[in-house]
C-alpha cells in the first residue's frame, strides 16, 4: 500500500475505547471544571466534551507535516456508532493517498445549498444565548456586532471570511484606544464561529488566528477623589445646575455608597423607611445576592422628601423622559464631569472615598466595612464559612459616615452652595412633573432640623 509523499502512515492505536458511560463521565468531568475536556476513541476520532453539556466529534490527523482536523458531528445529535462510521470514510482516504478534507469541501461544494452569512448566524447564536444575559447586557452584544462587525463581513459566507476581516473590524476600536470593547468584540465572533461549527457551517476559526495581534488593555482603578476632598465635592454638588433629582440621586449616593447602577434604578418598593432600610434584591446585585443596606437618619431624610416629588411613580429617579425606566447609566458621571471632576471622580468612586475614610478610622472592622460595599472575602474558604450580616455595627458605621459627611457639608464655604439642611435641590421637580404634588416646602435634605430620629 502506497503512501503518498509528505504523509506520515496511519498509526493503529487502540480503537472504540469510549462507551456511553464514559461520554457522560466527561461531560460531568467538564462542567465540574468549566473546562472543555477532551477523550479519544482511537484511530483519529475523539470529543471535545463541553461544560454546557454538549460535545463535539473530530477527526484528527497529519497531512504533509500538518496536523488537520474535521468535524465529525455533534453530541448527542451524533450518537458514538454514528461518529464511528464516519471515521471509516476518512481514515479510507487517508490508506488511498488523498486529504479526506479536500474531498469533504469538494462534496460539500457539490451541493445546491445557499450561503449561510455570519451576520444571520450571528443573530441566531445571540438568540439562543440572551437568556443567560440580564436585558441591557443583551442589546449591548447585538448593538456592538451590528456597528463593529456586520458592515466589514456580515453579508460574507463563513468560508469566506478572513484573518484580515477579523481584524478590519476590530482595528477601528483598537486605533481610537478602546481595547477592553476590542477584546468583547473579538470574543463575540469568536463565539458565533464556534457555534458555526457545531452547526457544520465551518471548519475553521478564524478569530483564533488573531489572538495574539490584540493589544492587553491596561486595567487601572477608576479614578475617585481622596477623603480629604469631600467638602470640594460636596460643594460642588450643591452648586451642580442639572436636574433637581440628580443632585438628590448624588447625595443619597454619597451617604449609601453602593453601586451607582444600584442607585439609579432604585425602586420605592424597596425601601422601608419606618425600618430605616434598604432591601436590593439579587436581580439587581453584582453578585446575585440580595443586599440590605441601614439608611442613616439624613438618607432617611432626604428620602422622605424625594419621596414627595417621585414617590408617585416606580423609580425613586425616573428618566426625564419617560416615567417607565430610571436615568441613564452615564447620568451621574456627566454631572460629575461637568462639575469639574473629568478624570479626578466618577460615580463609583464614592465607594473607594467612604471605605478609604471609614478603613482610616480604625473603628469598624474590616469584614463590616467589606459587607457594607457588598464584596466577597478574597479567601474562599473563610468566605464559606463567614454568613454573618453584622446589621448593628452595619448600621452604626453607616451613622457615623453620615454625620460626618454633614459636618463636612457645614464647613463648605462656596458662597452658593448653601448647607445641605435647607438645600431646596428640588424645588424645580413639579415644574418638570406638572402632573406630580408640588412640594409644599423647600427641601431639607442633610442636617440637624432635617433628622429622624429613630
Amino acid at each position: 500500500m502506497g503512501v503518498r509523499p509528505g504523509c506520515r502512515p496511519v498509526v493503529h492505536t487502540p480503537t472504540n475505547r469510549l462507551t456511553a458511560l464514559s461520554i457522560v463521565s466527561a461531560l460531568g468531568s467538564a462542567a465540574s471544571t468549566a473546562h472543555p475536556t477532551t477523550i479519544s476513541d482511537g484511530e483519529g476520532l475523539s470529543l471535545i466534551a463541553r461544560p454546557g453539556g454538549s460535545g463535539l466529534w473530530r477527526f484528527r490527523y497529519r497531512w504533509a507535516g500538518k496536523q488537520q482536523m474535521l468535524s465529525a458531528g455533534r453530541w448527542p445529535d451524533v450518537q458514538l456508532a454514528e461518529a464511528r462510521g464516519k471515521r471509516e470514510p476518512f481514515r479510507a482516504e487517508l490508506r488511498a493517498g488523498r486529504n479526506p478534507s479536500a474531498l469533504k469541501k469538494a462534496r460539500r461544494s457539490t451541493k445546491p445549498v445557499a450561503t449561510v452569512t455570519f451576520d444571520t448566524v450571528a443573530r441566531e447564536w445571540h438568540t439562543a444565548r440572551k437568556n443567560r444575559w440580564r436585558p441591557k447586557h443583551t442589546a449591548q452584544v447585538l448593538r456592538s456586532l451590528e456597528v463593529n462587525v456586520f458592515p466589514v463581513f456580515g453579508s460574507k459566507g463563513f468560508d469566506a471570511i478572513t484573518r484580515d476581516d477579523v481584524l478590519a473590524a476590530l482595528d477601528p476600536m483598537i486605533k481610537r484606544g478602546a481595547l477592553e470593547l476590542a477584546t468583547r468584540v473579538w470574543q463575540r465572533i469568536r463565539d458565533v464561529f464556534l457555534f458555526a461549527m457545531d452547526k457544520g457551517l465551518t471548519e475553521r476559526n478564524p478569530a483564533e488566528a488573531v489572538r495574539r495581534a490584540l493589544p492587553t488593555p491596561e486595567k487601572g482603578r477608576l479614578p475617585s477623589l481622596p477623603p480629604s476632598a469631600l467638602k470640594e465635592l460636596i460643594a460642588a454638588i450643591e452648586n451642580y445646575p442639572g436636574r433637581p433629582e440628580t443632585v438628590a440621586a448624588l447625595k443619597l449616593l454619597l451617604l449609601t455608597f453602593v453601586r451607582p447602577g444600584e442607585l439609579r434604578a432604585a425602586e420605592w418598593a424597596e425601601f422601608d423607611l419606618d425600618a430605616a432600610i434598604w432591601r436590593i434584591p439579587e436581580t439587581r446585585m453584582k453578585r446575585k445576592l440580595a443586599h440590605p443596606v441601614p439608611l442613616a437618619t439624613q438618607a432617611v431624610s432626604l428620602l422622605r422628601e424625594l419621596h414627595r416629588v417621585t414617590g408617585s411613580g416606580k423609580y425613586l429617579f425616573p428618566s426625564l423622559t419617560s416615567e417607565d425606566r430610571p436615568i441613564s447609566d452615564n447620568t451621574l458621571n456627566q454631572a460629575l464631569k461637568s462639575s469639574g471632576f473629568h478624570g479626578r471622580h466618577v460615580a463609583h468612586g464614592f465607594r473607594a472615598m467612604a471605605s478609604t475614610w471609614l478603613n482610616e478610622s480604625a473603628r469598624f472592622s474590616p469584614d463590616v466595612i467589606e459587607k457594607q460595599l457588598s464584596h466577597e472575602s478574597a479567601d474562599s474558604v473563610r468566605a464559606a464559612y463567614n454568613r454573618a450580616e453584622y446589621m448593628e455595627q452595619r448600621r452604626d458605621m453607616m451613622q457615623v459616615w453620615a454625620d460626618h459627611v454633614e459636618a463636612s457639608a457645614a464647613k463648605t464655604t462656596a458662597p452658593s452652595a448653601g448647607s445641605w439642611s435647607e438645600a431646596d435641590v428640588l424645588e424645580s421637580a413639579s415644574a418638570l412633573r406638572p402632573t406630580r404634588p408640588k412640594a409644599a416646602s423647600p427641601i431639607k435634605l442633610l442636617g440637624g432640623s432635617a433628622h429622624i430620629h429613630r
